[in-house]
């Protein structure tokens, strides 16, 4: 049962984030505005269902102290309040409105089709109560938690690139505090995504525990990992112009 969840890990690990040219090129220091702009309209509808999809895997584990730990993340997710923050999608807003975005872009901007292929991915594993929920355990909950940091080749994390680079103010990183803030030197994206991801791993240990429910966890995560990367792509693809300035916040801002 380890090595099973192990091999999740390391799926995870093979394609974390790093790996995508849209990270390395965001944490290279020269994003545009457009691209981080369309970066928070087209991350953001995903980041909108969370909560609900974890809602849906909650609903389902039998077991008291495994479901409270995810009525919890989504307290904390929905209201900040256990960190003594605010809610954590208020936040990205706040990263949006700091690089030129206001919530009724992001409300009006269409879907990529990439986007809605992710949307679509999480919403089915979570929800749909034919689809044992130990798949979105794996291809939603851990890939979201079980980050390994997101680091450049400068050892500077998400949260140092976007305070120190792109010079956004304290209302503008904030959201990078909670959930990109980790170093080289840990195995985690944060503090707080490392706790929810131990839950992840727990209730997959528990609860995938046939051969078929493995092999399920590991599909479901493969075809996870598919979409989230074409996703990054399409986002690259169609947003980004290297003739464009790289970003700066007391560029706008003055």
């Amino acid at each position: 049962m380890t090595d099973f969840v192990e091999t999740l890990d390391r799926m995870i690990a093979e394609r974390k984030k790093m790996t995508s040219p849209l990270y390395q090129l965001i944490m290279s220091g020269k994003a545009t505005q457009r691209l981080l702009q369309n970066f928070v309209i087209h991350r953001w509808p995903i980041k909108n269902f969370w909560t609900r999809n974890i809602l849906g895997i909650a609903s389902r584990i039998d077991d008291y102290e495994l479901r409270i730990s995810l009525v919890e993340n989504i307290y904390e997710e929905e209201t900040g309040r256990l960190t003594d923050s605010r809610r954590h999608l208020l936040s990205f807003v706040d990263f949006g409105n700091s690089v030129g975005v206001t919530m009724d872009d992001i409300q009006a901007a269409p879907l990529l089709p990439e986007t809605q292929a992710v949307i679509d991915h999480n919403v089915g594993v979570c929800n749909n109560t034919a689809v044992h929920f130990t798949a979105g355990v794996a291809s939603v909950l851990l890939l979201m938690e079980g980050q390994p940091p997101i680091v450049n080749p400068q050892k500077r994390s998400m949260l140092d690139v976007m305070r120190d680079v792109y010079q956004l103010p304290p209302e503008g990183y904030d959201y990078f505090v909670h959930h990109a803030s980790s170093t080289e030197g840990d195995d985690h994206v944060s503090e707080l995504e490392d706790e929810h991801a131990t839950v992840a791993r727990e209730l997959l240990r528990r609860y995938a525990n046939t051969p078929e429910l493995q092999d399920q966890c590991v599909r479901m995560l493969g075809r996870a990992l598919d979409l989230r990367h074409a996703h990054f792509d399409a986002m690259l693809r169609n947003f980004y112009d290297p003739a464009e300035a790289p970003f700066r916040y007391q560029d706008v801002a003055a």
